[in-house]
């Protein structure tokens, strides 16, 4: 009775059939890697929490750089669910980025001359641009 009752406990495993094995071997290797390949993406149900803190350098950092053109990747789903998290949060931080540039010329914009110079600092200006002016009176009166 136990055996009679184990075969219908294993339903639920996944078995090997013999014929299908035969299949594969007789296969050319373009076809096996399709095979492979259709096969991987049925079996595939791994998840991704892509809002995970832990991961966040995958997205920051070149370092954990992806490359599709590599012949070790394989497009999953999470793979793609990566790619398109890295994607969002490049867009991101690039109208961030621009906000900010926008912010700041129209502050530019409004005050332009508000801001004080440090007197030693104008002193300087004023000295290099008296000597940039004589030397350039200088050379003028040697040409004429």
């Amino acid at each position: 009775m136990a055996l009679l009752m184990m075969d219908e406990e294993e339903e639920n495993k996944k078995h090997f059939d013999y014929n299908k094995i035969v299949e594969h071997q007789n296969l050319s290797k373009k076809k096996k890697k399709q095979l492979m390949k259709k096969k991987e993406l049925l079996e595939d149900d791994f998840e991704v929490n892509v809002k995970d803190a832990r991961f966040q350098a995958m997205y920051t950092s070149h370092l954990f750089n992806l490359d599709p053109s590599d012949p070790n990747f394989k497009k999953t789903k999470a793979m793609e669910k990566i790619l398109e998290e890295k994607a969002r949060q490049r867009e991101q931080k690039e109208q961030e980025l621009t906000q900010t540039i926008k912010k700041k010329e129209s502050e530019i914009q409004k005050e332009p001359q508000k801001r004080s110079i440090d007197p030693a600092l104008s002193m300087l200006i004023k000295s290099v641009k008296n000597k940039t002016e004589q030397f350039q009176a200088r050379k003028k009166q040697k040409v004429k």
